[in-house]
């Protein structure tokens, strides 16, 4: 009977344990979504993928571009973006063109005719673009044909380049009409109402801007998609903006504190009035570098001892990383300082960044702007009578290697087992693989006909003169 009721009662201690383990794991599950102490000023909605934006738009863009104007490290990070974005340019390779198809695009891409502004070719326009889509949340092209460009040879294809302040904000009910872009029942996109002018651009008598729909297959609206059915964009910086001010402010404060104490200043005192004459003059109001100051009968100076602030290298350190991860870019390379790191640190934060940019181009300018753009420019070539493919291999600008021996190497290895073909390696460092195909075949041929032999050649030396298949 006694080993029973032991038995009994150590049933019932673990019964007892093993409720009050699920009922504290049960307390803990999904504690951020409890209302305590912690959460008591934790303020949140649950507000579309619009109705947030729209709030918050207009500040954040006016915000970001002053920042962008006034402080390094935004003007840094959206430099970096882009260059390593766009860089000198995503070249377009029509796949099975005609040579006569081929030089009229690289014609159009290497003139600035293509731009509506006549400022920059089709390679400074991606830039632009990107640039205007990490800077203000968005941008707009529009198409625009002009048939005199054909007196030059050209297809008549020009494009305008617009921040997406020409959208007509004041249109938008919410639902059928978002940010100045209309849409049909079903939600398919009908087309957008641009401003005539920038409204920052208005003179100071305040005329309002009248608006003038445009059918949707003659824009192009890029930026990056965040949340489903999402109309606009936001800037890239959003989310670190009181970081980048915080930064500048510190920065700022610390300069004044250092000039401060770089104003050595010498206080007379003097208990005889006969000795020194103040002569009645005022007290400066203002420290300066090996100044003298005598001070009248009375009078004393004393200066406040505030606290010390915390390490302010670290301290900016904290918020340069918060900022760099906000854009999506490394620390090193917002900053240029590379003595934190080692090659495999900085080759592993290298890559992560590049996955960044690869999405940029992949999710961003291809399917929204270089695509689209082919097509324009395949319909403005039809009144050119030049005909071409509709399919495009987008090739991105070159990446530099970290390091080159080393990355060659894997490469090649790769390439000799199979796992990436020759022109896929070719296109991961910025070249186009049938252009440097036949670079290679006329350098072969002619290294034969000089009796030279190229390690890229697996045939044997040809005799002078001998004509190469």
């Amino acid at each position: 009977m006694a080993k029973r009721k032991a038995s009994r009662d150590q049933l019932e201690i673990a019964l007892k344990t093993a409720q009050k383990e699920l009922a504290i794991t049960h307390l803990r599950a999904f504690e951020a979504a409890k209302e305590t102490r912690r959460t008591e000023n934790w303020y949140t909605k649950n507000g579309g993928p619009n109705s947030d934006i729209r709030v918050a738009l207009s500040m954040l863009v006016r915000r970001h571009q002053d920042l962008i104007d006034s402080n390094p490290w935004a003007n840094r990070a959206i430099k970096v973006i882009c260059n390593n974005w766009i860089g000198d340019g995503i070249i377009g390779s029509p796949v099975g063109a005609s040579k006569r198809y081929l030089g009229a695009w690289n014609d159009w891409a290497d003139t600035v005719e293509c731009d509506h502004d006549g400022k920059l070719n089709w390679y400074g326009l991606q830039n632009l673009i990107a640039r205007t889509t990490a800077a203000r949340g968005s941008c707009l092209i529009r198409r625009r044909v002009d048939e005199t460009m054909m007196n030059q040879g050209l297809v008549p294809l020009r494009l305008q380049v617009m921040e997406p302040d020409m959208l007509d904000m004041g249109k938008d009910d919410g639902s059928r009409i978002k940010f100045g872009k209309q849409y049909s029942t079903s939600g398919r996109l009908e087309g957008y109402w641009l401003r005539d002018t920038h409204p920052g651009e208005t003179d100071w008598r305040g005329v309002k801007i009248s608006s003038t729909f445009v059918p949707a297959s003659e824009i192009l609206h890029t930026y990056e998609v965040l949340r489903p059915q999402q109309a606009i964009g936001v800037p890239f910086g959003s989310s670190v903006l009181l970081h980048l001010r915080d930064v500048e402010d510190i920065a700022q404060a610390q300069l004044l504190k250092t000039k401060i104490a770089a104003c050595f200043t010498a206080f007379v005192y003097s208990n005889e009035p006969s000795e020194f004459d103040a002569g009645g003059s005022v007290l400066t109001e203002s420290l300066e570098p090996g100044a003298i100051e005598i001070l009248p009968d009375g009078k004393q100076i004393t200066f406040s001892n505030p606290p010390q602030s915390p390490d302010y290298v670290s301290h900016q350190k904290h918020h340069l990383h918060a900022i760099a991860a906000g854009y999506g870019v490394t620390y090193e390379a917002l900053t240029g300082i590379l003595s934190d790191v080692n090659f495999s640190s900085a080759r592993m934060g290298w890559i992560e960044f590049h996955r960044n940019v690869a999405a940029w181009r992949w999710n961003v300018s291809i399917p929204q702007v270089m695509d689209p753009i082919h097509r324009w420019f395949n319909d403005a070539a039809t009144l050119a009578q030049v005909r071409g493919p509709r399919k495009v291999v987008w090739t991105p600008p070159r990446r530099e290697l970290v390091d080159p021996a080393k990355e060659m190497s894997a490469l090649i290895e790769g390439v000799k087992a199979g796992f990436m073909s020759l022109s896929e390696v070719q296109r991961s460092l910025g070249y186009i693989p049938t252009e440097v195909m036949d670079e290679l075949q006329a350098d072969i041929a002619n290294a034969r006909i000089k009796g030279l032999s190229l390690s890229v050649d697996g045939g044997e030396t040809q005799p002078l003169g001998v004509e190469v298949p």
